[in-house]
């Protein structure tokens, strides 16, 4: 044992990566009922147009490894595994020999796992724009996914700070075509959609086909009429019409 650390909580954590380790990484079903017999909260969040998510995570000791699933019309789509490393130093060692057999380690950080993550950066099946979805940058790609924070608004918090949606989100928009901004309002994620729709009301006179996409927009406030998002450092839910054309009058970015 590890000088200074505490054997009960080196015990705890062995046992649960030792556990995972073991899962079958290919059978979604097979992992997500490890994490729903030893979790309470199995509320899965609403994407809109039959896609949920569902955070989880199982801890040990020092260590905990969380999990996503995402799900359409109720079905395992995509979901990922992201363990972590102790901050004890002295352990680490240890740890990565545990975590080896199904994880990369790479500089004292676990990789996380991930099975069929390009289904969620591909648009909404309901996309018949002029791109073709291989061809959009990756990183816009992985704003259009989950992972990019699926609260939609500005800023909040104690700092104040900006959400982890719209700082990707402001990362991207002075590069951004038309057609990337259109393929985004068919992203999975909501606040990306939604960002992409007050970017688009907005810079309405760069678009064409407008009838088009007006149509589209309508159908998302429809499919999604409460968005999550920060309210000072309150979470709410908020109408995702009203929140939108909020922002587009506050022009955050």
């Amino acid at each position: 044992m590890a000088c200074g650390s505490n054997p009960f909580w080196v015990r705890l954590d062995k046992k649960l990566i030792s556990q995972v380790v073991k899962l079958d990484k290919n059978n979604p079903v097979e992992v997500e009922s490890f994490y729903r017999h030893r979790t309470r909260d199995t509320t899965k969040q609403n994407l809109g147009f039959g896609w949920h998510m569902w955070e989880t995570r199982i801890g040990g000791g020092y260590i905990s490894i969380a999990a996503c699933f995402y799900y359409f019309n109720d079905t395992i789509a995509s979901y990922s595994l992201s363990p972590q490393m102790p901050d004890e130093g002295n352990l680490v060692v240890k740890y990565s020999e545990w975590y080896a057999p199904s994880f990369k380690v790479d500089s004292n950080r676990v990789t996380p796992f991930e099975y069929n993550m390009k289904r969620i950066i591909s648009p909404l099946d309901k996309y018949a724009g002029d791109l073709a979805p291989d061809s959009v940058p990756m990183n816009i790609r992985e704003y259009m996914s989950p992972s990019s924070g699926i609260m939609y608004g500005y800023r909040g918090g104690y700092g104040m700070s900006l959400l982890q949606n719209r700082a990707e989100f402001m990362s991207l928009n002075e590069k951004l075509t038309t057609d990337q901004v259109v393929i985004m309002m068919y992203s999975i994620n909501p606040a990306s959609r939604f960002t992409a729709i007050e970017y688009y009301i907005t810079n309405k006179s760069q678009f064409t086909d407008t009838l088009k996409i007006d149509q589209w927009i309508n159908i998302c406030f429809a499919e999604l009429p409460e968005v999550t998002t920060l309210m000072g450092c309150f979470v709410t839910k908020m109408d995702s019409r009203s929140l939108v054309y909020l922002l587009v009058g506050i022009k955050p970015y």
